[in-house]
């Protein structure tokens, strides 16, 4: 039995801590609103603190999202790089006249608008609405409420590192590496999407909650209906904070034949309530858009908005995305940015090409061994916890390769004409614990060749190497997020 004092259970602990800080100090460090969109989303939670109904017409911008973007806006996101003139104090440091000016911006730029995130999935604005209401019971109120708002995801990640390490610990018994080395590149891979307020930034938390509950149903030898429940309900919650979160449907699908094939009369219930569970909620939230919107995914109005259109079917097998140069561009980009994000800095992206080179590289190198690890007499848990893993992530490609497919764009939406596809790693970062096991045992896989004492050493020798390399891009590429006038450091 692991005592308080177990080193394993301490080196999780700290390197949940270490990921806590991390998030909150970069969440702390962007200005708002980040070009991903943030002002929508922090309208919706806003929304939903005073008790917004989806669906009810009321979904024009809130007056309070309007002053806010006038009073915290950052000009530094969208500013031309190109020009010399200093950038102009913030708001609270400037007095009362251009705070009418940028507040009188704001109106006039999305004062006529209707929230685009309007109608989208419920879960994450909830509990952001929720979040708002307990930060305003503290006292907190204008940018430092919207930093709280952010900070958020600092727990949420802290608590997917321990929940990692917890998960694995029974799976993997026979590899410390794995049972810790997952936790750690959870834990510095510098994915932005939880640096900014956005439904995002639970996905990796919700994603791998679900994702480590349903291995876990899979392994026992009979599990109880409640936990098969309890197990459902946390999938549809990560689906409905973001759909492409239905690749769990994949992970599910995989984990109930392997289980209901090795013992069947005893896994049953815990199944069937399992997919209760799961379907329940999602299919009640898809029948509400489809009987009140006409559309079950809710969708519609935005995809309207932005000006795509829907790909005639005999028009998919003619999609870039299907040939080799379209589908390895798209393989590139989906793993660049689902390392590193997609925040941009002066309208350029927050990316070094050596950094970007090295995750695409150590992508294909790390899933390449996974999958020649698959080979050879391995425990049962680890092959059907890898098994899970494969399953998630072809679920995830599956899916963006659908709704690459599904629509045609125009050119200078994104997707674009040029880039006809959804590389967009933050869509699928739900897959963040599947990838991140993988990748370890394709580290562990390549010193399979060495010697049993030198083994380890090497596999954490190339963790550390890939995670202090992404860290110390992260930190160079951050640098003059950090000095901003306009972060968190710097509010009056």
């Amino acid at each position: 039995m692991r005592g308080p004092r177990d080193p394993e259970a301490l080196a999780a602990l700290a390197l949940a801590a270490i990921a806590g800080l991390r998030v909150l100090f970069f969440a702390l460090a962007f200005p708002f609103f980040s070009n991903v969109d943030e002002h929508r989303h922090v309208d919706m939670a806003l929304k939903y603190e005073r008790g917004y109904v989806p669906g009810r017409g009321d979904d024009a911008y809130e007056a309070q999202t309007l002053r806010l973007v006038g009073i915290l806006g950052s000009p530094e996101y969208h500013r031309d790089p190109l020009r010399t003139d200093p950038v102009p104090p913030p708001v609270w440091h400037a007095g009362a006249e251009l705070a009418d000016r940028r507040l009188a911006s704001a109106r006039a730029s999305l004062g006529s608008h209707h929230n685009l995130e309007a109608n989208q999935s419920p879960a994450y604005y909830a509990l952001a609405g929720a979040w708002l209401r307990l930060g305003r019971a503290l006292g907190l109120d204008g940018g430092r409420l919207l930093y709280w708002l952010r900070a958020l995801a600092a727990p949420a990640t802290a608590a997917l590192v321990l929940a990692t390490h917890r998960g694995l610990r029974g799976v993997y018994a026979r590899s410390r590496f794995v049972r810790l080395g997952a936790p750690a590149l959870v834990a510095f891979l510098p994915q932005d999407c939880v640096y900014y307020a956005t439904g995002d930034s639970l996905s990796p938390l919700l994603g791998g909650l679900a994702f480590l509950g349903i291995v876990d149903l899979a392994l026992r030898a009979s599990p109880g209906w409640v936990r098969g429940a309890a197990t459902g309900l946390v999938s549809a919650a990560a689906i409905l904070t973001k759909l492409p979160n239905a690749l769990l449907a994949g992970v599910a699908l995989f984990c109930t034949l392997a289980a209901v094939r090795a013992t069947p009369r005893p896994r049953r219930g815990a199944w069937l309530s399992f997919w209760a569970g799961l379907a329940l909620p999602v299919g009640a939230w898809l029948l509400r858009n489809q009987l009140l919107l006409g559309d079950p995914t809710g969708d519609a109005l935005k995809i309207e908005t932005l000006g795509w259109g829907l790909r005639p079917l005999a028009e998919w097998p003619l999609h870039p995305l299907l040939g080799f140069r379209g589908l390895t561009a798209f393989l590139a980009e989906l793993a660049r940015t689902f390392w590193r994000g997609e925040l941009a800095w002066l309208r350029v992206p927050l990316a070094h090409a050596s950094a970007d080179a090295l995750y695409v590289g150590v992508s294909a190198v790390g899933l390449t061994l996974a999958a020649v690890g698959l080979r050879g007499a391995r425990p049962r848990t680890e092959r059907l916890a890898e098994g899970a893993a494969w399953a998630a992530l072809a679920a995830a490609l599956a899916i963006l390769v659908g709704l690459s497919l599904r629509f045609s764009y125009g050119p200078s939406t994104n997707p674009s004409l040029e880039r006809p596809w959804f590389a967009n790693g933050r869509l699928v970062a739900g897959a963040l614990v599947p990838f991140a096991l993988l990748f370890v045992r394709g580290l562990e896989q390549a010193g399979a060749l060495l010697p049993v004492r030198w083994r380890e050493r090497a596999a954490w020798t190339a963790l550390g190497g890939v995670c202090a390399a992404a860290s110390l891009s992260e930190a160079i590429l951050s640098a003059p997020v950090v000095a901003s006038a306009y972060n968190a450091f710097h509010l009056p």
